[in-house]
C-alpha cells in the first residue's frame, strides 16, 4: 500500500517536471529563433544565447531540481521507515537467535524419541519388539515370520471350524497390518524431524524475498503430516473394527453351540421317554 502511493507520488511529480521543462524549452527556442539583423561573431546573436541557456538553468534549478530533492526525501524517509519498522535489524536477528535455541530443543526431543523402550524377554518376542520399533521400512517383510512363531500359525481344517478360522486369520491380518504400518509411520516421523530442522536452518539466513518461499515449503509438509495422521486413524479404526467384529462372531458361535447343545439334549430326552 506504502510502496503503491509512494509510486504514484513519483509518477505524478516526474510528469508535472516534464512539462514544466518542456515549456522552458519552448520558451528558450522561441526567443532564439526571433529574426534579428545580422550583428557581428560577437554581437546580439551571443548574448540572447547566453540569455536563454540561463533561462534553461533556471527552469532546471527551480522546477526540477526541487521535485529531485523531494523524491529524493520521500525515498529516504521510505528506506527508513523499512529499516525501523516492517525489516527491524534488532527484530531479525533476535528471531534468528530464537530460531537457533528452537532447534537445539528439538534435537533434544529427537533425542527422546529415538529412545528405545525394549520390555520383552524371551528371544523370539525380542525379535518382533526390536523389528517393531526399529522405524526401518526393510524391516516390514520380517514381520509376518517373527509374527507367527510369537501369536502361532492359523489352525488347519480339521482342526478348526470354518468361520473360527475366519476370524483367525482376519484378526492376524489386521494385527500384522498395523504393526506394519506402525514401523513405517516411525520411519516417516524421523524424516519429517529431519526437515524440520533443514526449515529451521534455513529460516536462520532467510531474507524477505525467501521466507515465504520456506514458508510455503513448511506449509506442504504440515499438509503431509496431517496425511500421515489420518492414515495412522484409519488404521486405528480398522484394527477397533476387527475387534469388534471378532467379538460379534464369537456371540454367533457361542449362540450356535448353545442351539445344538439343546438340540441334542432334546432328541437324548426323547429317546429316553421312548
Amino acid at each position: 500500500m506504502i510502496r503503491g502511493a509512494w509510486t504514484k507520488l513519483r509518477a505524478k511529480l516526474t510528469t508535472s517536471m516534464r512539462r514544466r521543462l518542456a515549456t522552458g524549452l519552448v520558451l528558450a527556442m522561441a526567443m532564439l529563433s526571433i529574426p534579428r539583423l545580422a550583428q557581428a561573431q560577437f554581437g546580439i546573436d551571443l548574448a540572447l544565447i547566453i540569455a536563454g541557456l540561463k533561462q534553461i538553468n533556471s527552469l532546471l534549478t527551480s522546477q526540477v531540481a526541487a521535485p529531485l530533492n523531494a523524491i529524493q526525501k520521500i525515498e529516504s524517509e521510505y528506506t527508513q521507515f523499512q529499516r525501523d519498522v516492517i525489516y527491524p535489524i534488532g527484530a531479525i536477528n533476535q528471531l534468528k537467535n530464537a530460531v537457533f535455541m528452537f532447534r537445539n530443543e528439538m534435537k533434544a526431543m529427537n533425542g527422546l524419541m529415538s529412545m528405545q523402550y525394549n520390555s520383552a524377554q524371551l528371544p523370539v518376542t525380542q525379535q518382533l519388539e526390536q523389528l517393531l520399533l526399529s522405524g526401518d521400512p526393510n524391516a516390514v517383510k520380517q514381520v509376518g515370520a517373527v509374527y507367527q512363531q510369537v501369536y502361532g500359525m492359523l489352525p488347519a481344517d480339521n482342526q478348526a471350524p470354518q468361520f473360527i478360522r475366519y476370524s483367525i486369520d482376519i484378526s492376524d491380518a489386521q494385527a500384522q497390518d498395523a504393526m506394519k504400518r506402525a514401523i513405517e509411520l516411525d520411519a516417516l516421523a524421523q524424516r519429517e524431524m529431519e526437515v524440520s530442522e533443514q526449515l529451521q536452518d534455513q529460516i536462520r539466513t532467510a531474507t524477505p524475498g525467501t521466507a515465504p518461499m520456506i514458508e510455503a515449503v513448511a506449509a506442504a509438509w504440515v499438509v503431509r503430516a496431517n496425511a500421515y495422521s489420518q492414515s495412522a486413524m484409519s488404521q486405528l479404526m480398522r484394527i477397533r473394527s476387527s475387534s469388534i467384529a471378532n467379538q460379534g462372531a464369537i456371540s454367533k458361535w457361542a449362540t450356535s453351540n448353545t442351539n445344538s447343545l439343546t438340540n441334542a439334549i432334546g432328541k437324548i430326552t426323547g429317546t429316553g421317554n421312548q
